[in-house]
């Protein structure tokens, strides 16, 4: 299997392979697959894609054109110890201490 047909396999949306085969060949001027693959791998658990049946996954040639292999995970904000203890006691929902 050739690498963009790796890459083909990997991407959850299949629309527009000719495009994404031209966009990809771009691509590996400015990366590797390695890199498209590791990105691919947890942007696909990313809660834009996997809501309402992927309807937000962008199509391939957009990913690749846009160089989403780039992005940064969205970061969940965490509460602190303290802020948790405090909604806890205000809310319920588990033993305060």
């Amino acid at each position: 299997m050739n690498e963009f047909e790796r890459f083909w396999a990997a991407y959850p949306r299949k629309t527009g392979k000719g495009v994404a085969r031209k966009a990809f060949v771009k691509a590996m001027r400015l990366t590797t697959l390695d890199t498209l693959l590791t990105a691919l791998q947890w942007q696909r658990q990313q809660e834009q894609w996997v809501k309402q049946g992927g309807q937000f996954i962008p199509h391939p040639s957009t990913w690749l054109n846009q160089e989403r292999w780039d992005d940064q995970p969205t970061q969940v904000p965490t509460l602190s110890e303290k802020t948790t203890r405090t909604f806890l006691a205000i809310y319920g929902g588990g033993d305060v201490q």
